[in-house]
């Protein structure tokens, strides 16, 4: 064999040694995944997003039998099946999860919860038995506060949007729902009574935010 002989022997063995030493991409590439969890919905569009920097919601903390607002407003949170509007009931029980602030939340504590509903129309019907039953919220006190607040009843028009702002016994409540083609979604923010009380948020972004929440996200447990 010559020199030239040998030089390519070896520069081919030499080739073949790095390819097998040489692990190939496909070999090393991470598998994709393909079940990434993803929000609920979009906590930016939430009242006091800046200063409180929710967190983002990726599943529920309890599941309950009525959504917040009615146990806010039911005596010792528990409402009385006589009080609660048969036809209203959802097919679902109530989903709801705490939000978490990183920042300010000026002593306001939320929550999202769902409950499903079979269609449009269900869910319109519940929401209104809903908007009902915070009208006559039970946990008021004899002599309310002097409060006005000037964005209360911008969803008067639309019969899939609820927004109210509740004094109870021991708290402020801001109250936001909205009837979807499958489920009534609201947030509920509660504040202690006493000392001043700001709430930012803009109605349009919340309800916003709540029509596009993903229930099957809430429904699933943290």
């Amino acid at each position: 064999m010559t020199t030239n002989q040998k030089l390519r022997s070896f520069l081919a063995a030499g080739t073949v040694a790095a390819a097998l030493l040489t692990p190939t991409a496909t070999a090393t590439a991470a598998p994709v995944p393909t079940d990434r969890p993803y929000a609920v919905l979009d906590v930016a569009a939430l009242p006091l997003s800046a200063s409180a920097k929710w967190a983002p919601v990726m599943g529920h903390d309890t599941v309950d039998g009525t959504l917040r607002g009615i146990t806010r407003c039911s005596v010792g949170g528990n409402p009385a099946a006589a009080d609660l509007d048969a036809r209203a009931k959802a097919n679902s029980p109530t989903f709801t999860a705490w939000l978490r602030p990183g920042g300010d939340s000026g002593g306001w504590s939320g929550s999202v919860s769902a409950a499903g509903y079979d269609g449009i129309n269900a869910s319109s019907y519940a929401l209104a038995a809903y908007k009902r039953y915070l009208d006559a919220c039970k946990t008021t006190p004899e002599r309310a506060a002097e409060v006005h607040n000037g964005a209360v009843g911008t969803s008067v028009l639309d019969p899939t949007e609820a927004h109210a702002l509740i004094e109870t016994g021991d708290a402020w409540l801001e109250v936001f729902a909205v009837a979807t083609n499958d489920a009534i979604v609201e947030t509920v923010f509660t504040h202690p009574k006493g000392g001043p009380v700001a709430f930012g948020y803009n109605p349009a972004s919340v309800f916003g935010a709540l029509k596009l929440a993903d229930i099957d996200a809430l429904a699933r447990k943290l």
